[in-house]
């Protein structure tokens, strides 16, 4: 039998506290992925386990967010790729990935001075 809210108050006590865990979830994501594409850069052959271990998450947790930022990567590298083929060797860095507003999306960036890509 489904749970009945006693009043209008408590209901928005409800959704309020549901927005409040889902902002932590998604802040403890951007922190997370932030910190392994750091790691990456620091170790380019860090495995999901060490990287589990070292985030205090499970490994399933790591592959999935291994796996957003092998897509993220690829965008990127048909971004630059859209720009000159002489770019297109050039990987994506810690600086090259913003997060949007409270962790609800997104941005790949970089800047180019003079035909070469400076972050």
């Amino acid at each position: 039998m489904p749970y009945k809210c006693a009043s209008f108050d408590e209901i928005c006590r409800r959704a309020s506290g549901r927005r409040a865990y889902n902002k932590r979830r998604r802040l403890a994501r951007a922190h997370r992925i932030s910190a392994m594409i750091a790691a990456q850069v620091w170790r380019a052959d860090i495995t999901g386990r060490e990287l589990a271990a070292h985030l205090g998450v499970h490994e399933s947790t790591v592959s999935r967010d291994l796996k957003f930022i092998k897509r993220m990567r690829r965008d990127f590298r048909r971004m630059i790729s859209d720009l000159g083929g002489g770019l297109a060797d050039n990987e994506m860095s810690p600086r090259s990935f913003k997060w949007l507003r409270n962790a609800r999306g997104w941005e790949l960036t970089f800047e180019i001075r003079y035909g070469v890509r400076v972050r």
